[in-house]
């Protein structure tokens, strides 16, 4: 109802996340890095929920934003609301995360030079829910709103090189609707 009220569409939300990164090879803005999230999406799939958390609406391929998955959006719904979650470098972890730097750091054409993509697992820190979007619980309470503290990203390979620390907060409603049009 309250995005009824105030003319949300898909994609609108409210956050701000900045830090430290390193990134090899890539122009950074002096720091700290400000990930300005404008543009907020979340799907349910299964008992998962995913979230993405970005830069402007463009593909994660060209964007700077966060990945993050909940394995269990009833757990978190029922248990650990106001919690902190540890993110943990586990493929079990109840709660994972990737930041991604395509915008920053862009790679592909016309960067041939650049061929990985700038993606870090988060292997630190933790994410608190204050509310989630559990359907299976309550498909009435749509708002997502979490909070970033000390999130230590990684990529696997060249952790030194690049890395990040990152804190924020993020806030949206999910809503049902048709997909976005990826293109024309």
């Amino acid at each position: 109802m309250a995005c009824l009220a105030v003319g949300c569409s898909v994609g609108e939300g409210t956050g701000a996340i900045s830090g430290m990164v390193t990134a090899e090879g890539c122009e950074l803005p002096d720091p700290p890095y400000e990930l300005q999230p404008s543009f907020f999406v979340g799907e349910v799939t299964g008992d998962a929920l995913n979230l993405r958390v970005q830069r402007g609406s463009d593909l994660e391929g060209y964007a700077d934003g966060l990945v993050i998955v909940v394995r269990d959006v009833d757990e978190v719904k029922r248990d650990r609301l106001g919690l902190p979650i540890r993110f943990e470098d586990d493929a079990e972890a109840l709660v994972q995360a990737t930041l991604h730097l395509n915008e920053t750091c862009p790679t592909g054409f016309p960067s041939f030079f650049r061929t990985r993509p700038y993606a870090m697992m988060a292997v630190g820190g933790t994410i608190t829910f204050d509310a989630v979007y559990a359907p299976n619980l309550d498909a009435g309470s749509t708002l997502i709103e979490a909070r970033l503290d000390g999130v230590r990203f990684e990529d696997r390979e060249i952790p030194e090189e690049r890395n990040a620390t990152l804190d924020g907060t993020f806030s949206f409603f999910y809503q049902r609707g048709s997909p976005a049009q990826r293109f024309p």
